[in-house]
């Protein structure tokens, strides 16, 4: 078993916890001013699930959905300038003097990540906040969920986090009624 301060760490990944969304948005928002995006490209989404029948009436659940940083990510093939790239790391990247906004690497991504910004005429997508994460400092959504519902830190460390929860019997966050 790799132990938490072990040099072999898997890389971080950027996790969420859809029983603790409440579809703030708040996420959005950091990633928006923390990259100075223009209205339209969001690095970070929340999907809104339902509403839905339930036994106790209607149900609604939100789905926070950013780049999952692929160990094999196609977007990265498909760049024909190697503007779309892997960091040793994991994070993937999108380098924006490489990138000629041919939006290859949005086609070829199985989530639809990628998405072109107007503004720029380039590709815009989470980079895992690569220069806070260099810095040591957590990506700007994840700091301002409220909920606690994004998380970053490699599998070692989240398997260890949800023991924890489960052994205190937290298994999600729920809402008073």
């Amino acid at each position: 078993m790799i132990q938490p301060d072990s040099d072999n760490l898997p890389q971080n990944y950027l996790w969420s916890d859809p029983a603790r969304c409440i579809g703030c948005c708040s996420c959005e928002v950091a990633c928006i001013l923390e990259h100075d995006l223009p209205p339209g490209p969001r690095p970070i989404r929340i999907i809104q699930i339902g509403p839905l029948s339930h036994k106790d009436g209607l149900v609604m659940t939100f789905q926070p959905a950013s780049c999952l940083h692929c160990l094999a990510p196609a977007c990265v093939e498909a760049c024909p300038t190697g503007a779309m790239h892997k960091r040793i790391d994991g994070l993937v990247l999108s380098d924006p003097d490489l990138c000629i906004g041919c939006q290859t690497c949005a086609i070829a991504c199985p989530f639809g990540v990628p998405m072109l910004n107007p503004d720029k005429g380039k590709i815009s997508k989470c980079d895992g906040c690569a220069a806070r994460v260099d810095q040591g400092l957590s990506p700007a959504c994840v700091l301002t969920c409220p909920t606690e519902a994004l998380s970053f830190m490699n599998p070692v460390m989240k398997a260890q986090k949800a023991r924890e929860r489960f052994s205190q019997g937290i298994r999600q966050l729920k809402p008073k009624r």
